[in-house]
């Protein structure tokens, strides 16, 4: 038997969880392509198609729902909104110790306001040595190529 309800359900009981921890309630799905936490008190974020990230952000938690383990985590404050994700260990050297079975609702400590930046001046982010640094060794949170797979 599956104690991980349905993603819509899910979906409810984070938005709860976020309004109990005085954050808003409206989500944006981003991944790891999304995001550059550029140190522990700064972060930046792209605001992606939110049509093509909820399907993602769905099929990740549905999978995760499958495999008995599913984390859904609020990443940064964006504009009126938080930037969350959905993410499971998919191999056995992704896995936790001592989480094997459940669904993890979490937030980032601290929960910092993003700094928000468009396609354009994202993709020229992109070249920048750091954020390729942080996307190739950050693993906290899923790529796009990732949640497709």
């Amino acid at each position: 038997m599956n104690d991980i309800p349905e993603f819509e359900d899910a979906l409810a009981s984070f938005r709860q969880f976020l309004a109990q921890c005085g954050h808003s309630t409206d989500i944006v799905w981003v991944f790891r392509d999304d995001v550059w936490k550029r140190s522990v008190t700064e972060v930046f974020v792209r605001i992606p198609s939110q049509r093509k990230n909820s399907v993602l952000a769905k099929k990740v938690f549905n999978e995760g729902r499958e495999k008995g383990l599913v984390d859904v985590h609020a990443v940064a404050i964006v504009d009126r909104a938080i930037a969350a994700t959905v993410w499971f260990p998919r191999t056995e050297a992704d896995e936790i110790q001592s989480w094997n079975r459940a669904m993890k609702l979490t937030i980032s400590e601290p929960l910092l306001r993003a700094k928000t930046f468009g396609s354009f001046r994202w993709w020229l982010i992109s070249f920048l040595s750091g954020f390729r640094y942080y996307q190739a060794h950050d693993f906290t949170i899923g790529t796009r190529r990732w949640a497709a797979a």
